[in-house]
């Protein structure tokens, strides 16, 4: 059985790594009994995988978990059992049954939402329209040989917004094909509009992951 588990992570563990809460939900399968079903071979480990690493530092109520378990469960049941062994911070929002073969929240992701929090800066809606009525927004940047090359951003900012006077939204790419981060967008913002940038200024807090269909940007656990 294919399970998609939503989760948040909230409070201190936002400072937890990639791996280490890999490590946490391990933890956390072992010792509530979790069926999750386990490779082969000589090292085998529990099969499942997260949609898309969060950086530390950064809070979110939209991360998404991939798993394989031995048997058929009641999802709304084991998501309480989950909940009572996760440390704080870490909480079971949903847990979906997936069709055999769909495609993992990996292979699905197109982009999230972010809610910045301005501590100090102040942005305005004429500073957002300078930035996104330019043709291109360059940045430079280090590829996977460690190559730094410039590339264009624009395109993968989807939507910027300032609902109120110290929020801003931001709908970005995100995935295999582009991967934009929010603090490059500020940094890009504060540039053009020629006010200092300091990434302490800011909370950044990831509300969804998407995938994008006919209809439309959609939550990975739309199935």
């Amino acid at each position: 059985m294919l399970i998609r588990i939503k989760f948040a992570k909230k409070g201190t563990m936002k400072f937890i790594g990639h791996l280490d809460l890999i490590r946490n939900f391990q933890r956390v399968f072992k010792k509530s009994g979790f069926p999750i079903a386990y490779s082969e071979g000589f090292n085998p480990h529990q099969i499942m995988s997260i949609g898309a690493p969060l950086s530390v530092g950064v809070t979110s109520d939209g991360e998404y978990m991939d798993v394989k378990t031995t048997e058929n469960i009641d999802c709304l049941t084991y998501c309480d059992i989950l909940n009572r062994h996760t440390p704080t911070g870490l909480v079971i929002i949903s847990m979906t049954e997936l069709p055999d073969k769909a495609k993992s929240a990996m292979a699905l992701i197109d982009a999230a939402k972010y809610k910045v929090t301005l501590k100090h800066t102040v942005i305005t809606e004429k500073m957002i329209n300078k930035l996104m009525t330019m043709e291109e927004i360059m940045i430079h940047k280090k590829n996977k040989k460690n190559v730094m090359r410039e590339i264009n951003i624009k395109p993968g900012i989807f939507h910027m917004a300032l609902p109120e006077p110290h929020t801003l939204i931001l709908l970005l790419a995100t995935g295999s094909h582009m991967n934009i981060k929010p603090e490059v967008v500020l940094q890009s913002l504060c540039e053009v509009n020629d006010i200092p940038y300091d990434k302490y200024d800011y909370t950044v807090h990831r509300e969804e992951i998407y995938y994008k269909n006919d209809q439309g940007f959609m939550p990975l656990n739309h199935v």
